[in-house]
């Protein structure tokens, strides 16, 4: 439906003039207002509706001002006005126009203003005020400061015992007219009439009290209502529009919650919603009536009264609306808009009593939780249903972004992986060692989340990639490791970490056989970790291992048969591991993201990449604050700051000079030989760290105090430049952009045309009805209380 603007042009205050035949309107200053109504049918205007916008053009209260709309037609001959009194007049002025679309200018004719009460400042015997009594009245002959109190009210007539009516009645003055004068509360009588001789005293034949009286007439105090009309905190708008009906319904409902007052439906079908005030019985005008717009699901206001004339006091003690989810769900969005992670039901609960001052279910106030989160980014069902076009805005906010859907022969979800552009150049600068790990959403959905991550040099979490399957399966693996290649390629340089999975050591192996794999040692801390030092020197590990399987024959057979040493101890594995040991990098952010595994697919990738956005945000400032002078990321810089006083005590033997092979006597007593050719140390932590240890520290300061090779500097030389500062920004260098909203979504057709995925066919997790508890830790299971 379209809409279509009228203009009108009106003057303010003024009056009509004859002019022979014809009326003439004279404005007071000439002035011309305008204002616009932007409606679809000129029927939409009604009289008052014109009148409230005169009122809000002009900033006067309706209330204090009585007036007359009228305008001379422009076909009428001779010339006359012709006056508006209801909505007809309105619809015939609108349609009067000439030839070339022009109406007339509307007269808005002020008849009356109507008196407000004013603040007493000077008292007379019944409380009245003196100065509002002196104001617009006229001054009397021969004495300005006399003013005339004339009755508002015909009944209000003075007269005195058996005196003619009195005409008019003076204060602090001298009357022309027949009557009486009261004079500085001293009665005198015009020359010659009587009643006042010229003495003073008064004429006892007219009744007249002595001249101690005076005269006052009382003013008459005019009947106020007992509540004033106040707004209903709705803040509408005529032909606003709302999304559904639903939103109109929200809106109304928790205005009349906070607001103290009742609603009744008087209609609500498919195309419009009406209500009015429980208070029109006793005269409150309020109301609100929203249509459907022709072919939308849009709700649009197209009547509204704001103001409220019944009492709170009757409202709030009167039934109170039930308050629902959607109600819960408003107040969520209006104090934690936009997000996911709002309180919980139970803080819920005395959050809506705060607010609305109704009590309400903690049953309610969780569906309304749910519920705000499914307004951000549609139910879960829906959620697959925008799955490709959100994916495809994925892609559009963050360019060179790797995507993969996957449904199975009955188009229902099956696989999806993601990998952010911003992480996928970022890997560049990283060590090369990631760790893989998964988890399982705590949704009715089911499934498995997947997280591949790598560790900046200052050991924070870089996720590198995440996907949603349908379990640890060797088909999932798989195919999660296949679609990692396409933006990780294989390489020798490249290491995985992760639990002992049997499909997750099958797909490495075959998807990426020139890369290294080596298992998280955390479930094997309490046989292993415990009894042997995780150390880089294989005499040492030997040593502690051998001493390890006398104690433990057991835990010894059980490594022998089921995992190889090389998996999982550093001074064995033939790859740069780093400080990698475990796989606790991916299963941390398994635990960050504990709150989005029970969000539904879309909240929970929103999640995820919200987080990524604001770690790559903080990281980038973390490397560029700091001094210019210093080159290293801060862990780094603080270790070799600790080794450096410690590593220059020690003694050093010069081996080779050039070859730069040294000699360390370290504080333990054992000697060490340390190649800064080949940045190695018998130590195995310059190997494995790659950065010096304590004898390389000593070694380097020898070698550049007394050999000084050209090609070696300082000490930065003997570092990786994975520990450098510019290394490490340029891997948060590119931003994170999350996926705007979904009013802001502009998808291609092919896109938009694409078949959607239904949600995956999940199982109803049964409860468990034994009447027993499950034994952990070697307790015995005991009936559960009945």
């Amino acid at each position: 439906m379209g809409y279509s603007s009228t203009n009108i042009h009106f003057d303010y205050d003024g009056q009509y003039a004859k002019s022979g035949d014809d009326y003439e309107w004279i404005p007071s200053d000439g002035r011309l207002y305008g204002i616009s109504f932007k409606t679809s049918s000129l029927d939409e205007i009604t009289y008052s509706c014109l009148k409230e916008r005169i009122c809000k053009k002009k900033r006067i209260d309706p209330c204090l001002k009585r007036m007359n709309l009228s305008y001379i037609p422009l076909v009428v001959e001779p010339k006359r006005q012709s006056y508006i009194l209801d909505d007809e007049d309105v619809y015939v002025y609108l349609t009067s126009v000439d030839k070339e679309g022009r109406r007339s200018i509307l007269h808005v004719e002020v008849i009356e203003e109507m008196e407000q009460q004013s603040v007493v400042e000077k008292e007379s015997s019944y409380g009245g005020n003196y100065s509002e009594l002196a104001s617009g009245l006229p001054e009397v002959e021969g004495n300005p400061g006399a003013l005339t109190l004339v009755p508002r009210i015909e009944e209000a007539e003075l007269y005195l015992p058996g005196a003619e009516r009195v005409e008019n009645v003076v204060i602090n003055g001298k009357a022309e007219e027949r009557g009486i004068n009261v004079v500085n509360g001293e009665a005198e009588e015009r020359a010659g009439e009587g009643g006042v001789n010229s003495e003073g005293d008064v004429d006892n034949s007219m009744g007249v009290r002595p001249s101690s009286y005076y005269v006052e007439l009382p003013r008459v105090a005019k009947e106020k209502p007992v509540v004033k009309e106040w707004e209903d905190g709705l803040g509408l708008q005529l032909f606003q529009e709302f999304e559904s009906k639903e939103a109109v319904k929200d809106i109304i409902d928790r205005a009349s919650q906070e607001n103290c007052f009742g609603i009744s439906i008087c209609n609500s079908d498919r195309g419009r919603y009406v209500v009015k005030c429980r208070g029109a019985d006793e005269g409150c005008k309020w109301s609100v009536r929203a249509t459907k717009i022709d072919k939308s699901e849009a709700f649009s206001i197209r009547t509204y009264m704001n103001m409220h004339s019944c009492s709170r006091v009757t409202s709030s003690t009167g039934k109170k609306m039930k308050v629902t989810p959607r109600c819960v769900a408003a107040i969520v969005h209006k104090d934690y808009p936009g997000l996911y992670e709002t309180p919980t039901a139970k803080i819920l609960v005395g959050l809506v009593q705060r607010k609305l001052g109704v009590e309400v279910s903690y049953t309610t106030c969780l569906r309304g939780k749910k519920q705000a989160v499914a307004d951000i980014r549609g139910d879960p069902e829906k959620g697959y249903i925008i799955l490709s076009a959100y994916l495809y805005m994925l892609e559009k906010a963050n360019p060179d972004t790797k995507t993969s859907l996957v449904v199975d022969k009955n188009n229902r979800f099956r696989y999806l992986f993601v990998a952010l552009g911003a992480s996928i150049e970022g890997f560049e600068y990283m060590r090369k060692v990631i760790t893989v790990d998964a988890t399982f959403p705590k949704t009715v959905e089911g499934g498995c989340l997947i997280i591949a991550t790598a560790q900046d040099p200052n050991l924070h979490h870089y996720p590198i990639a995440f996907a949603v399957v349908d379990g640890e399966k060797n088909e999932s693996w798989k195919w999660f490791f296949t679609t990692l290649k396409t933006v990780i390629p294989d390489s020798t340089e490249l290491v995985f970490v992760s639990d002992r999975n049997p499909s997750l050591i099958k797909a490495v192996g075959e998807v990426y056989p020139m890369s290294k794999h080596g298992y998280c040692i955390w479930h094997l801390s309490h046989n292993v970790k415990a009894h042997v030092n995780q150390g880089r020197d294989e005499h040492e590990f030997k040593k502690q291992y051998d001493d390890s399987r006398e104690r433990y024959p057991s835990c010894a057979r059980y490594l022998d048969k089921s995992v190889e040493v090389k998996r999982w101890a550093k001074c064995h594995f033939p790859g740069a591991r780093y400080n990698i040991d475990t796989s606790n990098c991916a299963e941390s952010l398994n635990a960050l993201f504990e709150k989005a595994q029970r969000m539904s697919l879309l909240p929970m990738l929103d999640t995820v990449i919200d987080k990524m956005s604001e770690w790559f945000n903080r990281h980038r400032k973390d490397a560029a604050e700091g001094p210019s002078s210093r080159k290293l990321v801060p862990l780094v810089e603080n270790k070799l700051h600790k080794r450096t006083p410690k590593g220059s005590k020690l003694s050093v033997t010069v081996l080779n000079s050039f070859q730069l092979e040294y000699s360390v006597i370290g504080e333990d007593g054992k000697t060490y030989s340390v190649d800064l050719q080949q940045k190695t140390c018998s130590c195995r932590k310059f190997d494995i760290d790659k950065y010096p240890c304590r004898h390389a520290i000593r070694a380097i300061i020898k070698c550049l105090q007394h050999d000084k090779p050209l090609q070696l500097s300082d000490m930065y030389d003997f570092i990786s430049n994975y520990y450098f500062i510019t290394t490490w920004a340029k891997a948060y260098r590119r931003t994170i952009y999350p996926v705007p909203h979904i009013t802001h979504w502009l998808v291609p057709k092919e896109v938009a045309a694409a078949k959607c995925p239904l949600p995956p066919d999940y199982k109803k997790k049964k409860r468990k009805t034994s009447g027993k508890k499950a034994s952990f830790g070697g307790r015995k299971s005991v009936p559960s209380p009945s």
